[in-house]
C-alpha cells in the first residue's frame, strides 16, 4: 500500500487587538507555498494597519512558519 507523505503548509496567524480587552486569536490561514503565506500578511498589514497611530481596534496578521 502506498502512502502520501504529509503536505507542507505554511500558516499566518490573525489576531484582534482591542483597547481595554486586550488581544485574542482572530483566524489562521494555512498556504500551501511559503512566499504566498509572506505575501499574505504582508499585503493584509499594508492594508488594514496603515494608520499614523494605534487604533483603538485592529487585527494584526503574524506570518508564523512552516506546519506539518
Amino acid at each position: 500500500m502506498q502512502v502520501k507523505a504529509p503536505q507542507v503548509t505554511y500558516k499566518v496567524v490573525l489576531t484582534e487587538y482591542e483597547r481595554g480587552y486586550g488581544q485574542k486569536h482572530w483566524d489562521t490561514v494555512y498556504f500551501d507555498n511559503e512566499d504566498e503565506a509572506r505575501q499574505y500578511a504582508l499585503d493584509y498589514n499594508t492594508k488594514h494597519n496603515n494608520k499614523p497611530y494605534v487604533p483603538d481596534w485592529y487585527v494584526r496578521a503574524e506570518y508564523q512558519g512552516r506546519v506539518q
